[in-house]
């Protein structure tokens, strides 16, 4: 926590990217953070499947649940991550990325999911701990995700 007198350091470009590898790297399970502690309280998410948006706290408890399968392997490939800073506690990232999951299903069989070529846009900003959180994400993916289920 950051004392009375004490200024918070601006917001780097660099900063933000480290983040948003931090955020792909638990959603692959490389680490073991928590991912809703990525998301402001009141961040929203709109997903590439969603028609709608959903609470942040909701989509990582699903992301969680589903990504850290014992079963499960996932691997995020990220390209360049453009950063735009707009205020002294707040940045904006825009990139593109490809993500692979390999899992095996309840009923045994195997199931992956490919997104070729992701979209992803996340408003970060300065909480009062000074730690980056993200208050607005948007993932997209520029064709429909391939899912393929293939027996053992």
């Amino acid at each position: 926590m950051l004392s009375c007198g004490e200024a918070m350091e601006s917001i780097s470009p660099e900063h933000v990217r480290v983040e948003v590898r931090r955020f792909w790297a638990i959603l692959s399970g490389k680490l073991k953070d928590n991912l809703a502690e990525m998301y402001s309280p009141t961040a929203i998410v709109f997903t590439g499947k969603g028609k709608r948006s959903e609470s942040a706290k909701l989509i990582a408890v699903r992301r969680s649940r589903q990504s850290h399968g014992a079963a499960t392997t996932s691997r995020a490939e990220l390209d360049s991550i453009e950063v735009q800073i707009v205020g002294t506690d707040a940045a904006i990232a825009a990139y593109t990325y490809s993500y692979h999951t390999d899992k095996i299903g309840a009923d045994g069989a195997r199931v992956q999911l490919d997104v070729l070529l992701g979209r992803a846009t996340q408003i970060f900003q300065r909480d009062e701990a000074g730690a980056l959180r993200i208050v607005h994400e948007h993932l997209s993916a520029t064709t429909s995700p391939e899912l393929k289920k293939a027996t053992g």
